[in-house]
């Protein structure tokens, strides 16, 4: 009467392979993958100090408006010429200070082409001014 029943198979699960296609997969993504670099801006923040400031020692101030708008001195100013009259200022100082003044809520893709003009030109001492919208 043995006809009827089954055999029991022993049925043994091998990880092995499966394992490989994870490390596989793991190898793959790891390779795939893009690791973004972020780029980040020093600004030197301006400190108050007792020494007395000579017209020479004054730094450039460049005020930027909400609309975008860039002028140094009262004078407008567009983001293409911005190098040229830096450069003109700077001839009239012995440092190469620049203070950037704008509001808060002013676009920072504007702020940050200011910020590569500058430094294009060679200008590390940068100063950031914000000011609360009245």
């Amino acid at each position: 009467m043995n006809l009827l029943r089954k055999q029991k198979k022993s049925i043994d699960i091998n990880v092995a392979p499966l394992i490989d296609v994870v490390f596989l997969l793991l190898i793959f993504f790891m390779l795939a993958s893009e690791f973004t670099d972020f780029k980040t801006i020093d600004m030197i923040s301006p400190n108050s100090s007792n020494k007395t400031i000579q017209k020479s020692d004054l730094p450039i101030i460049i005020n930027l408006s909400k609309e975008g708008i860039i002028s140094i001195d009262n004078n407008e100013v567009t983001l293409k010429n911005l190098a040229k009259n830096i450069k003109i200022k700077l001839k009239n100082s012995k440092d190469e200070k620049i203070i950037i003044s704008t509001l808060n809520d002013t676009k920072i893709n504007i702020l940050i082409e200011i910020v590569d003009t500058i430094r294009s030109i060679g200008i590390e001492n940068i100063a950031l001014i914000t000011k609360e919208k009245k």
